[in-house]
C-alpha cells in the first residue's frame, strides 16, 4: 500500500470540474499508446495523471502510474464505467481510505472481460454499423453530404453521452464501494474479484489457445497410423494448450520475462516446431 508520506497537502475530494476533466482526458487520450506489452495500460496511466498530481508528490505519482500500467484491453466507450470505478477508487485511496494497490488492480482486471464483451457487441457490432448504414442510405446515389454530416454529429453525441453516463455510474460505485467496505468484507470482495478474474482468463485461454501436434507413427507396414494427438485427447483433452498457458505464466510470473520477449519466444518456437514437423 502507498505510504502516506507520498501524499501532498491536498486531501479534499475531486471537484465536479476535475471529474469532467478526467472524463475528457480518458475520452480524448485513451488510445494514444497501444502496444503488445500492456495494450491500453499506458493510456490508463497517462489519463490518471491529473488525479495523481493533485494528491501525490513525485514518488507517489510514480507509484500511481505503475499501478495503472497493467495490461488492459477494452472497448473504450463502454469501458468508461471501468474508468469511473478507477477514478473513484484512486480518489478514496488518496483520501486515506483502506484501499490497497492489489484491490485496484484486480478490480480493473476483473472488469475487463465482461465489459469488453458488452462494448464490442453493443458499440462495434451494433451502434456504429447502424449509424453508418443510416448515413450511407441518406447519402444515396446523389452523393448528398447529408449522410456524412449527420454521422459526424450524431456519433459523438450518442457515444459520448453514453460514455459520460457510464463514467458517472462507475465513479459513484467505485467511491461508495470503498467507503462501505472495510476489514474482512474488503478481503472477501478482493478474493472474489481475483477468483472472477482467474475464471475469465481461464475461459479465454481455453477458447483461444490451441496447440496440437501432428506427429503420428505406424506400428508396422500397411497398418493404420496412430495419431499422437488423438491419444493425448483421450488422456487429457487440450493438454498441450494447458501446458503452453502454464509455461507462459511461469515465465512471466516466476522468471520475470517481459510480454514482448514472450511473444518473440512464442513466434520463434512456433516456426521452429513447424519446420521440424512437430505441430
Amino acid at each position: 500500500m502507498m505510504m502516506l508520506t507520498n501524499l501532498s497537502e491536498k486531501r479534499e475530494a475531486l471537484t465536479r470540474k476535475e471529474l469532467i476533466k478526467l472524463f475528457w482526458q480518458y475520452q480524448l487520450h485513451y488510445a494514444y499508446s497501444i502496444n503488445f506489452e500492456n495494450w491500453h495500460g499506458d493510456g490508463y496511466a497517462f489519463c490518471m495523471a491529473p488525479l495523481f498530481k493533485k494528491y501525490y508528490d513525485k514518488d507517489g505519482q510514480k507509484d500511481g502510474m505503475i499501478r495503472q500500467l497493467d495490461f488492459h484491453n477494452n472497448e473504450q466507450t463502454t469501458a468508461s464505467v471501468v474508468w469511473g470505478v478507477m477514478v473513484g477508487m484512486e480518489e478514496q485511496k488518496a483520501l486515506g481510505e483502506n484501499v490497497d494497490d492489489e484491490m485496484i488492480r484486480t478490480t480493473k482486471s476483473a472488469l475487463m472481460g465482461p465489459v469488453a464483451g458488452i462494448g464490442d457487441s453493443l458499440i462495434q457490432a451494433t451502434i456504429v454499423p447502424l449509424l453508418t448504414t443510416i448515413a450511407i442510405t441518406l447519402t444515396g446515389d446523389s452523393n448528398s453530404p447529408l449522410g456524412s454530416i449527420l454521422y459526424m454529429i450524431t456519433t459523438p453525441i450518442i457515444l459520448w453521452g453514453y460514455a459520460y453516463f457510464l463514467y458517472n455510474k462507475g465513479y459513484t460505485f467505485g467511491r461508495d464501494a470503498v467507503m462501505m467496505l472495510s476489514g474482512s468484507m474488503l478481503d472477501k470482495i478482493r478474493s472474489a474479484i481475483q477468483v472472477f478474474g482467474i475464471i475469465v482468463i481461464g475461459a479465454l485461454s481455453a477458447s483461444y489457445v490451441k496447440l496440437e501436434t501432428v506427429l503420428k507413427f505406424s506400428a508396422g507396414k500397411g497398418t493404420e497410423p496412430i495419431v499422437l494427438q488423438d491419444i493425448l485427447n483421450n488422456i487429457f483433452p487440450n493438454l498441450l494448450s494447458l501446458l503452453l498457458v502454464v509455461g507462459c505464466y511461469f515465465l512471466v510470473s516466476k522468471k520475470n520475462v517481459s510480454i514482448t520477449k514472450l511473444i518473440v519466444l512464442l513466434m520463434v518456437g512456433v516456426v521452429a516446431l513447424s519446420l521440424l514437423g512437430l505441430i
